[in-house]
Parts: C-alpha cells; structure tokens; sequence
C-alpha cells in the first residue's frame, strides 16, 4: 500500500486536484476514461484517501453525463 507523500509510483495530479489542468478541457467522456483507469489502478499507486476522492469524482462525472443525456 502506498503511504502518503510516497511519490515512488506516478500518479495523475490533475485528476486529484494537485494541477492546473492544460489549456485544452478534457471532455466529460474523457475525464471518465482518465479516472476510471486510475482507480485501476489502485493502492499500488495512490492511496485510499485519493482512491476515494477519485471514485467520488467518477461518479459525479457520470451523473453529470447521464443528466446531459436524458431526454
């Protein structure tokens, strides 16, 4: 498990919130994709408390989309 400030693993800052995100927004499906393969990644790189913030953040991206998408 990954202890915090353990920086042996990369992780994506921008998705926790640690970045500035590039000049270009990432699509509601793209930013789905990104964190849906980061907590894929699991504690072997982040850890729970970022986990958590990221399963927090997929499902608010995925309501957002399901809101954009009903009829």
């Amino acid at each position: 498990m990954l202890k915090d400030g353990d920086e042996t693993a990369p992780r994506n800052m921008r998705l926790l919130g640690r970045e500035e995100s590039p000049n270009r927004q990432s699509s509601i499906q793209e930013m789905i994709g990104d964190l849906q393969e980061e907590i894929a990644r699991g504690e072997a790189v982040y850890t729970v408390d970022e986990l958590r913030l990221l399963e927090r953040k997929l499902a608010e991206y995925e309501q957002i989309l399901r809101r954009l998408l009903e009829p």
